[in-house]
């Protein structure tokens, strides 16, 4: 699974990268086979203000997948990739149960 990787602000540091794309795996691993394009953004919303402004949204496309986006902002950018990868993959299980579940009725 390969990460394709857009800053809009904070810059993207070998360490960041690193976390980031470890997260996403760990967060993506089971559905490898399902997964086949993985995007992350990362942008810094109010520039030098500061605040709660860390935007980190992920969008992934897969072969019985439909095209999932999840997005979380907090002030540490490290926080919102915890949140953000948890979040879609939690996004990418619910998906391939529904879409399993109606493909393969149980029978009565």
């Amino acid at each position: 699974m390969k990460v394709q990787l857009i800053s809009q602000g904070p810059e993207l540091t070998p360490a960041l990268r690193g976390h980031l794309e470890r997260r996403l795996a760990f967060a993506l691993g089971r559905f490898g086979h399902e997964v086949s394009q993985v995007w992350a953004r990362i942008a810094d919303t109010n520039g030098p203000r500061g605040g709660i402004d860390k935007l980190v949204a992920v969008r992934v496309k897969g072969r019985h997948l439909q095209t999932i986006l999840v997005s979380d902002t907090d002030a540490n950018l490290y926080a919102a990739i915890d949140r953000a990868a948890d979040r879609v993959g939690r996004a990418i299980a619910r998906a391939l149960e529904r879409s399993h579940r109606y493909r393969h009725p149980r029978p009565q």
